[in-house]
């Protein structure tokens, strides 16, 4: 088993001081720096370092200097700058080895139906965490703040989304685009859709066009339809 990564240089420690003097809370800060609320934490809680790019910018709007961060000096001689550009290296080094995560808010609890339609009462809350990598999340221009993980139940959506395949969804992202796939919600219905918007209504449009037709909600009745948000990635299991 590998031993759980414990970070001993107490960065965390003097960052969460610093945080706290200056009157802000984790989610002001973690707003503050674009990162997410469990990224800060870890880093706060020393379960994991920051990025030497990251350090910097945490220096930078804590107002003291990296070296204080890295080593609890206030100063930062001519002699020690080798040494603390060192440690940069290192850190960043031991930082790429690590997997990058984040953890992302997981619904699991919510059933949305690639199929004619889920029925979900008094679900508003996440019901966990799941961890998702880092780079992927960057590579698709998303925040891990804005995302949600939920999970497909049905097969209207074939072959694009399996029955239980996990979709990663983008809260912030609900204009409705030309052969997108979203999530909607209607009353206590949970679909996973590509949306169709008409001058008379809405369609709600499956993959799997020969099972499955679409569906027609008048204007009157749109006016209750949601964008929860747009499916940006989709997670197949190979079993």
């Amino acid at each position: 088993m590998t031993e759980k990564f414990k970070n001993k240089s107490m960065i965390g420690n003097r960052i969460r001081e610093q945080r706290e003097k200056l009157g802000l809370s984790r989610n002001e800060m973690a707003d503050r720096l674009d990162v997410s609320l469990s990224a800060l934490q870890n880093w706060e809680m020393n379960e994991r370092e920051p990025q030497a790019s990251m350090i910097i910018k945490i220096a930078e709007f804590l107002g003291v200097a990296p070296n204080y961060l890295l080593t609890g000096e206030q100063s930062q001689p001519q002699e020690a700058k080798s040494i603390v550009a060192r440690a940069f290296e290192a850190l960043e080094k031991e930082r790429a080895e690590q997997d990058e995560v984040e953890m992302l808010s997981s619904f699991e609890s919510i059933e949305v139906s690639a199929g004619f339609g889920s029925f979900n009462v008094g679900v508003t809350e996440p019901d966990g965490q799941v961890p998702y990598d880092s780079n992927l999340l960057r590579n698709l221009g998303v925040k891990p703040k804005h995302c949600g993980v939920f999970w497909a139940n049905g097969s209207s959506m074939l072959p694009t989304i399996h029955n239980g395949d996990q979709l990663l969804v983008d809260f912030s992202k609900k204009e409705v685009k030309n052969n997108k796939v979203y999530l909607v919600q209607n009353g206590d219905s949970v679909w996973v859709k590509r949306v169709k918007i008409e001058w008379d209504g809405v369609e709600l449009i499956s993959d799997n066009k020969e099972e499955y037709r679409p569906i027609r909600i008048s204007a009157d009745e749109a006016q209750n339809l949601q964008i929860i948000g747009q499916v940006v990635h989709i997670g197949h299991s190979l079993i």
